[in-house]
């Protein structure tokens, strides 16, 4: 589980021992190395990314989660705990919820999280081309998808759905993507619940 972040560099490379770690405890997913932190495979088995591509929820609504990048070894392990235990909440857990942090990360902004570029996830905004932002069968985000696009899309499907985004505030603000998120939400007109924390960890059954 956490072991993992103190484990030597090669355990940390090592796919099995990775996926042994994120078994027990899903946020220890960060401190995984040489891409591992995205492999499709530890993300499912680290319960951040649902295997269930095609399960029925209980509410037809749609959430889009805004929460700050969780799976790279210098951030906070709260977006991935928050995320875990929306999957375990008795009311939360019966709506299909999209995390950002188990997709894509590519992007048209050379920055990555800069709000004064213009990319907004449109069409007309982003540069990078539409056959490489949506996939040319199912017409969803993909791998190449540029993050902003892929979020746009998650977000106007919620709204189409009478769904929310729910958008986690840790105890140091919004992150730079958060902020993006937020005016991309607010183009949409799409219901936002805003949690905040002074907590630097989740604090459960408190």
């Amino acid at each position: 589980g956490f072991a993992l972040g103190f484990a030597s560099d090669n355990m940390q490379n090592d796919k099995e021992v990775v996926m042994a770690a994120v078994r027990k405890y899903g946020a220890s997913l960060k401190y995984a190395k040489g891409n591992l932190n995205q492999d499709a495979d530890c993300l499912k088995a680290s319960g951040l990314w649902d295997d269930e591509e095609q399960k029925v929820y209980s509410k037809s609504e749609k959430a889009v989660l805004s929460v700050k990048f969780s799976l790279a070894e210098t951030s906070t392990k709260y977006a991935s705990d928050f995320a875990l235990a929306i999957k375990k909440d008795p009311f939360l857990q019966n709506f299909k919820t999209y995390n950002p942090n188990a997709w894509c990360k590519e992007s048209c902004d050379p920055d990555f999280t800069n709000f004064a570029h213009p990319c907004r996830g449109t069409p007309s905004t982003c540069t990078i081309p539409e056959s490489e932002n949506y996939d040319p069968h199912t017409k969803r985000p993909c791998s190449t998808s540029c993050w902003r696009s892929a979020f746009r899309y998650h977000l106007e499907e919620s709204k189409a759905t009478g769904g929310f985004m729910i958008q986690v505030e840790e105890e140091n603000g919004l992150g730079d993507g958060q902020k993006i998120e937020t005016d991309m939400a607010k183009q949409v007109d799409l219901k936002v619940f805003r949690t905040y924390t002074n907590y630097a960890l989740l604090q459960l059954n408190c």
